[in-house]
């Protein structure tokens, strides 16, 4: 800390039953910037493609709720040696960002006032309805004004850009 290096919160090596956002604010207190390397573990080999999963939702959530995400400096990690590395990069970047997204519709205002005071029954509700929100028509509003495609017409497009870059060998 002393010396300015950051510290990098590596999800793909962490124990199985540890996870990231659980640290995210503690380590906050101490550190200026966050680094974090953001992939998906698999014990024996980790820095797989990210999948819209509980961990990367709940690490959303701790970045935007602890208002961290000024902070914080989100590295991707997107080998898979199985699937198209252009698949991997636009697929996983997605994700996480799906993964903001939900986190910054979530009643980041309502929650607050129900912690401030002591209602966690409210908290608990709220937290249960908004699972329940349709976050997929804000996706698919965001990537229509960005000009990109959303949904199953994400694979055409990375088919013609893979068989594009195919045939220039």
């Amino acid at each position: 800390i002393r010396k300015g290096v950051l510290l990098c919160l590596d999800m793909g090596h962490f124990h199985p039953t540890e996870n990231i956002a659980d640290k995210l604010s503690a380590a906050a207190l101490s550190l200026d910037e966050i680094l974090l390397h953001v992939s998906r573990p698999m014990r024996w080999d980790s820095d797989h493609v990210i999948l819209l999963n509980d961990d990367i939702l709940a690490m959303a959530q701790e970045l935007v709720s602890a208002d961290l995400l000024g902070r914080t400096h989100i590295g991707l990690d997107f080998f898979d040696a199985t699937i198209s590395r252009t698949a991997a990069w636009v697929l996983g970047t997605r994700n996480m960002q799906k993964a903001l997204l939900r986190a910054m519709l979530l009643p980041w205002d309502v929650l607050r006032k129900s912690e401030r005071i002591l209602d966690f029954t409210q908290r608990l509700a709220i937290t249960e309805e908004v699972k329940d929100l349709p976050s997929g028509a804000v996706w698919a509003e965001f990537c229509k004004r960005a000009g990109v495609p959303e949904g199953l017409t994400l694979i055409g497009e990375l088919e013609s850009y893979q068989s594009g870059v195919a045939e220039r060998g």
